[in-house]
């Protein structure tokens, strides 16, 4: 028989619909129905999961990840990740790569495919997102300048080779390389391309939209500037309908101000929450290495001995949290960007509690903290 569960009696977030009281129905790995509570109760068979007034929302997907307690994705540890994940509500991400010289990438890559079979009993690896080396060295953000490389036609290939064909997302900056022949390339492959970390003009980045340039990385960090006379890659961001913004909300990486202005001019459809956890997330201050890097830990950011931010201390939760309470978002506008727009931007049938879709659920408390999740119909996480 086939499994069936009725979570009912809950405040249920589509995202973009709320029902209180609501109910969402499940058959095995996939969402059956979702509406009202009064209507479901003639369902029979099922087991009965009463959310008694609790929170349930699709779960959070972070398209822009790198590791968490110690535990970086680029390597054996990616396993570790996924299980830790759920614990703040994240049931879908891709694993995102930090800028080594190029043959380190590879070979961190090749421990990264080794593992991902293990990836099991947590949060579901979507594909990985490299980000770096083919970054621009005016713009490396934490990265070593010296290790940055463009990107070609020959790197896409090698990269797809050494994982497997795993690659889902690359972050690269389009002007140190040939643009033209690279986006209908990575288009063709399924591959997402992103811009970011990137020096371009605005006037560079209207064509590659055109080619399919639709995402941008950590939206005003780690790119050229808004300016009233060339407003950059930031400018062409909010300029473009068709880029999706990725925004760090963790109240370090962007002013709540600027988050807020980027959101009313993209829209939530169009601005996808992410974490870029460091593999330091929520770790106790200190001193540390992050592979080559040496980083400091000051229990709300991660950062070089220079000050430089290194990734984020917070994982995805926290910016919900941050769309909540500081920008005063309602829940429904908040969850798009955190679960919606990522799994559309990757055409998945996630984010959403929506027939057909997978049942990747959250049940949270009252201040926004998960207490209960299930990945494609499974328990994966309950909080003690």
């Amino acid at each position: 028989m086939t499994e069936l569960r009725l979570f009912t009696q809950g405040i249920v977030y589509t995202p973009s619909e709320r029902w209180a009281p609501g109910a969402v129905l499940v058959r095995g790995s996939r969402i059956v129905d979702v509406g009202p509570a009064a209507a479901f109760t003639s369902v029979r068979n099922a087991e009965i999961i009463d959310l008694q007034g609790a929170v349930l929302t699709p779960g959070l997907v972070d398209i822009h990840m790198h590791g968490l307690h110690g535990h970086d994705v680029m390597g054996p540890d990616l396993p570790r990740v996924a299980h830790l994940l759920p614990r703040y509500g994240v049931t879908s991400f891709v694993p995102t790569t930090l800028t080594f010289p190029w043959d380190e990438v590879l070979r961190r890559l090749e421990e990264m495919t080794a593992a991902w079979d293990r990836v099991e009993g947590g949060a579901e690896a979507l594909g990985i997102h490299i980000e770096g080396p083919h970054l621009s060295p005016k713009r490396p953000g934490m990265a070593n300048a010296s290790w940055t490389r463009p990107l070609t036609l020959e790197d896409v290939d090698t990269l797809q080779r050494v994982t497997g064909g795993r690659v889902r997302m690359i972050t690269f900056a389009p002007e140190e390389t040939d643009a033209v022949r690279l986006l209908p390339y990575l288009r063709a492959q399924g591959i997402l391309p992103v811009i970011g970390h990137s020096d371009a003009t605005f006037r560079q980045v209207g064509p590659w939209v055109d080619l399919g340039l639709h995402m941008a990385t950590h939206t005003f960090n780690a790119m050229r500037g808004l300016h009233h006379r060339e407003p950059g890659v930031v400018g062409a961001v909010l300029y473009y309908d068709d880029i999706v913004a990725q925004l760090i909300a963790d109240g370090h990486h962007v002013h709540p101000a600027v988050m807020d202005l980027l959101i009313r001019v993209k829209g939530p459809d169009r601005v996808a929450l992410i974490s870029d956890a460091a593999p330091l997330a929520g770790s106790p201050p200190g001193e540390y290495m992050w592979g080559s890097y040496r980083v400091v830990v000051d229990g709300e950011t991660v950062r070089l001995p220079d000050g430089t931010l290194a990734g984020a201390h917070a994982l995805l939760d926290t910016g919900l949290r941050t769309m909540i309470r500081t920008l005063l978002l309602p829940p429904e506008t908040a969850l798009i960007m955190a679960c919606r727009t990522p799994a559309r931007a990757l055409g998945l049938p996630k984010g959403e509690i929506r027939p057909g879709f997978d049942a990747d659920l959250v049940v949270w408390d009252e201040t926004w903290r998960p207490t209960q999740v299930y990945v494609k119909g499974r328990p994966v996480y309950t909080r003690e």
